[in-house]
């Protein structure tokens, strides 16, 4: 779990369930002070508060979408710096519901937002009505109007109207999708229970057993190396036997085969104590390449640099290793000495 910047953030993003009542109840009752408009008597007093429901609707709205967005990151399902989470297959349910969710949530604020527009719009147009004075010696003669328009000008007006259904359908179903996500649905339960089950049955789903097992493996350098593309610590890469000879040759290492960097931290232009994060990069049997970061321990002064993570594991295909994929692509690294093992990791997750 990602902590945020501050503990009042961390307490939006906490409250996100609870913000989201505030405008959800508002945006329900809203048409109904708007058809009350519709009637001549207090039509003016029905249209102000209208007007500040929809007001307090909408800037509610945005709060809520805003810690919606940071609990999303603090949970994990939004990668820092997006605003949607990463679907990499089918099978991420939550993922995709969580898209939807976020997207309605934001379609529902923009409807919100032209709707307060029309009620404010009523409003000066009446008063510009009112202030308008009569010319001396003319009586105001019968305006020839249609039906129609007789009707969309009453109250706060039809658009208004028809706006706020658009806001209440888009704000329902996120609030919808938003009840699944919490509660579960046949969909998500049987995701979930998937996943579970896959959990149980990965043996490195809690720990990267063979990374921690790198002395095992055959050591590429006699000693440790400065390594500016992994946060300019100090590395050694490891390979699997099977892998060693096409590693030194600058080739792609063959199906199960991985390379594994232990590193130290900088101390005064030498390895220091501490110990860095371990990176590993594997060939699996279907041909595509994983990735994997590990930090058991991140220095305190080092934990903005994961999101403020004490603990660190990630690996393919979560959205935070995309920067390794790219790096390695970009540059062909990865297959031995010339290009080196990894990217720049630590850099790219201050972004």
């Amino acid at each position: 779990m990602i902590a945020l910047a501050s503990p009042f953030m961390e307490f939006v993003a906490r409250e996100h369930p609870a913000l989201v009542h505030l405008p959800l109840g508002l945006v329900v009752a809203l048409p109904i002070a708007m058809l009350v408009s519709f009637r001549s008597r207090h039509a003016h007093a029905w249209k102000l508060t209208a007007t500040f429901m929809a007001g307090l609707a909408w800037a509610s709205s945005a709060v809520a979408l805003f810690s919606g967005l940071l609990w999303g990151r603090q949970i994990n399902l939004i990668p820092p710096g997006n605003f949607l989470p990463v679907v990499a297959s089918e099978k991420q349910v939550l993922q995709r519901m969580l898209q939807l969710h976020e997207l309605t949530a934001l379609a529902g604020v923009l409807v919100g937002g032209v709707c307060l527009a029309f009620l404010v719009r009523s409003l000066r147009m009446e008063s510009e009505r009112i202030d308008t004075p009569t010319q001396p010696g003319t009586e105001p003669g019968p305006r020839r109007r249609s039906a129609l328009r007789r009707i969309s000008d009453r109250g706060v007006g039809v658009p208004a109207m028809m706006l706020s259904l658009l806001w209440i359908g888009a704000w329902g179903f996120c609030g919808k999708l938003g009840g699944i996500m919490v509660f579960g649905n046949e969909e998500t339960n049987k995701a979930a229970a998937e996943q579970e089950a896959k959990r149980k049955n990965d043996v490195e789903a809690e720990l990267p057993i063979r990374a921690l097992d790198y002395g095992s493996l055959e050591p590429v350098e006699p000693g440790p190396i400065r390594s500016a593309a992994h946060g300019n610590r100090w590395r050694r890469t490891w390979v699997t036997a099977s892998g060693i000879d096409a590693y030194k040759s600058g080739k792609p290492l063959p199906a199960g085969a991985y390379v594994v960097l232990s590193t130290f931290e900088d101390e005064k232009g030498r390895p220091g104590h501490e110990l860095g994060p371990l990176y590993m990069k594997e060939t699996r049997s279907d041909g595509s390449t994983a990735f994997a970061f590990y930090w058991p321990r991140v220095p305190e002064g080092r934990r903005t640099e994961v999101g403020g993570e004490e603990t660190v594991y990630w690996r393919s295909p979560d959205p935070k290793l995309v920067v390794c994929t790219g790096c390695h692509e970009k540059n062909g690294a990865g297959q031995g000495p010339a290009g080196g093992v990894g990217a720049k990791q630590v850099a790219a997750l201050k972004h």
